[in-house]
């Protein structure tokens, strides 16, 4: 059974349920959507920054980078060179913000740092590529990426000096070029969005062709090999655009009447968003507990119950000469390291008070071993 609840706001939205049991795990049907910017063009790729507070976002009919400091304080955060599209963007585990830049300037994978853009991967086996899309970050530093081919002028595949089709690339960041490799060469006739469960054991692909508007799943090896491409789920307005999981591995999927929300035990819808056309959304605030979208006109946001899944931490641990070290990538922005002498009851956990020592990108923590069981995860506050 299908139920529809209506939100009178501005700009109004329905909440059209599936799975009554599952949805009021998310979202509270009493939840308001804001209108945090209108700006008419077409605007893509949202990322929050947890060490600022905002929200950037692609203007691409002005051809920058938008910055929104809640609820709707729009400045702008970037302005590229002429004729460069950024599209997806996502920060990586040290909160530098990643970016797919498409464009006849642009057709590349971007850093950036400080205001300065760092090209991190610009061709893959000498040949160019046509439009990157989207970008997707594991935790062991590789970056992914999609490209369609969209706005890119080009043409279809195969064109000299180019790849051979629509593909989606992995590459490491510290040698880009030389690290980069497709790693879905079919199966996909336009690969666009992508995100990885929260585990990093499935990585979930969009396919925005017209004829296919559905999201294929593969299973990720730990040596970073792609198994399966099963269908997961199907779209059944518009297309698939941006994906992102939450932390208990739902997807979430842009579509052409809002936000469709899947489950990531069957793909089964729980249920949508709908109010306008979504081109990409992601989880922000300071427990990542708020669903920014983006589309044409608009910048919106709604209040939700789960988090999103922001940039992994690693915890990583060492032994030697009788004292155990943890440690993570620096910054770590919204975490918190937290132990417990028993899993059991889950709220057992509390904030640790170790001393934290920061060197080289690093933050870490000396404990000395007992005879007690002590257990620790880094967790979002």
């Amino acid at each position: 059974m299908t139920w529809i609840f209506l939100l009178r706001t501005a700009h109004a939205v329905t909440f059209q349920i599936a799975d009554a049991v599952e949805f009021s795990k998310i979202i509270n049907t009493n939840a308001v959507l804001t209108t945090n910017a209108t700006i008419n063009t077409w605007l893509e790729g949202p990322t929050w920054i947890p060490s600022g507070g905002f929200l950037v976002f692609c203007d691409q009919g002005n051809n920058r980078l938008k910055k929104l400091v809640p609820p709707t304080t729009v400045t702008d955060f970037r302005i590229p060179p002429p004729n460069t599209l950024f599209n997806g963007t996502l920060l990586d585990a040290q909160e530098r913000l990643i970016c797919a830049e498409a464009g006849s300037a642009g057709l590349k994978i971007s850093m950036i740092t400080n205001g300065v853009v760092t090209p991190l991967v610009t061709t893959c086996n000498g040949l160019k590529f046509y439009s990157p899309n989207d970008v997707a970050v594991k935790s062991d530093g590789t970056i992914w990426f999609t490209d369609p081919g969209y706005n890119s002028g080009i043409g279809a595949p195969p064109r000299a000096g180019f790849q051979s089709g629509y593909y989606v690339y992995q590459f490491h960041p510290t040698n880009g070029n030389a690290t980069c490799r497709a790693v879905i060469t079919n199966g996909l006739i336009r690969p666009n969005g992508l995100c990885f469960s929260p585990d990093e054991t499935k990585l979930y692909v969009a396919d925005s062709d017209a004829g296919r508007h559905r999201i294929q799943v593969y299973s990720v090896s730990t040596s970073n090999t792609l198994t399966g491409g099963a269908v997961f789920a199907n779209v059944t307005n518009g297309v698939p655009d941006g994906i992102k999981c939450d932390v208990d591995g739902r997807v979430w999927s842009s579509g052409g009447d809002g936000v469709y929300i899947f489950s990531p035990t069957d793909g089964h819808l729980i249920g949508k968003l709908k109010f306008l056309r979504t081109a990409n959304l992601c989880f922000g605030g300071p427990q990542y507990k708020t669903l920014y979208m983006t589309g044409q006109p608009l910048v919106t946001s709604i209040p939700v119950l789960v988090a999103g899944t922001p940039a992994l931490k690693k915890l990583q641990s060492t032994f030697e000469s009788g004292q155990l070290t943890l440690s993570w990538l620096a910054p770590s922005t919204g975490f918190a390291l937290q132990e417990t002498g028993q899993l059991e009851p889950p709220n057992a956990w509390t904030n640790s008070n170790l001393a934290v020592i920061t060197t080289n990108n690093q933050k870490a923590v000396k404990v000395d071993t007992t005879n007690t069981a002590r257990f620790f995860r880094l967790r979002l506050n």
